[in-house]
């Protein structure tokens, strides 16, 4: 229960931090996704089933917030926090390279994404402009921004593990 409450509060305050600190504190225009960093994380120290319904409650916040479809984010949060979970069995928590090439795979295959879905859509047809002045500065924003944040999570995670074997030892 108490894993549960930990996560929602987490998903929320990186929710807040993507949206207005990170908004207001923007480098060349670019926002890093917080929120792709936190389902990476926990599906690699998780699993694949948190990973999917932490990516799934983080993609419907941005839905409902930011999206004219309910369901893509949700969608697209939950199959990367899939994938990011089939890495599980080959984490180990001093391993801080192995979040941050997913971090960094998945912000590059978010934003050509979302170009396609929304830039296609518009006629923008400006693939190496887009490329290098929106996708890639997002990407190594969101890795930088993704190994200070990796640790602090990787920090909550052991410290939810604790609590959990604690309570396990007095039944």
């Amino acid at each position: 229960m108490k894993r549960i409450i930990v996560t929602a509060v987490t998903i929320v305050v990186c929710f807040i931090l993507q949206t207005s600190v990170f908004d207001l504190i923007r480098l060349a225009n670019i926002v890093p996704n917080v929120l792709l960093i936190l389902v990476s994380c926990i599906a690699v120290m998780r699993g694949q089933k948190e990973g999917m319904i932490t990516g799934f409650f983080c993609g419907l916040l941005l839905d409902i917030f930011y999206s004219p479809f309910l369901g893509l984010y949700a969608f697209l949060y939950m199959l990367f926090g899939f994938v990011d979970g089939l890495f599980n069995r080959i984490y180990y928590s001093d391993d801080n390279f192995l979040p941050l090439i997913l971090i960094g795979a998945n912000d590059l295959i978010y934003g050509i994404l979302m170009y396609l879905f929304q830039g296609l859509l518009k006629n923008h047809l400006h693939v190496q402009y887009y490329f290098r002045s929106i996708i890639l500065p997002e990407v190594v924003y969101t890795i930088a921004v993704g190994l200070l944040l990796h640790r602090i999570l990787l920090r909550i995670n052991r410290w939810l593990e604790n609590n959990e074997k604690g309570s396990a030892d007095f039944v």
